[in-house]
């Protein structure tokens, strides 16, 4: 689980990175926000190993977070692409897409996850 997280964690640092190189905006850094909080609470869950559990269920919240923030970007995307419907902010779009993604498939793995744990035990 903790190599799910830390993996999207480091793929949202790295994603808003870049977006800030090329927009040079604050709020191209929301997505490497999201993902030092995640690295954060990784931290705590390594650090308190008795509430790993709980830690990992915060970083769950974090990536549902992540997908109600940018899931308007969905439909701007869809828009655009279905009827040529031009962006507002192309570069900003695409980053909020990127993140929905990220997010998303993380959510999904961590899902996985907690449905094998159970299984198992």
């Amino acid at each position: 689980m903790d190599n799910i997280f830390n993996k999207i964690s480091i793929s949202l640092i790295i994603l808003g990175i870049a977006f800030y190189a090329f927009a040079m905006t604050f709020t191209a850094l929301i997505p490497s926000i999201l993902g030092l909080l995640m690295q954060f609470v990784l931290f705590l869950g390594r650090t308190f190993p008795k509430f790993h559990k709980h830690f990992a269920h915060v970083n769950v919240l974090i990536l549902i977070l992540g997908i109600g923030a940018t899931f308007g970007s969905v439909s701007d995307l869809t828009g655009y692409l279905l009827s040529g419907n031009e962006l507002e902010r192309p570069l900003a779009t695409i980053e909020q897409f990127t993140t929905f993604v990220l997010c998303l498939v993380g959510f999904i793995m961590a899902v996985q996850s907690f449905i094998n744990a159970r299984k198992v035990n």
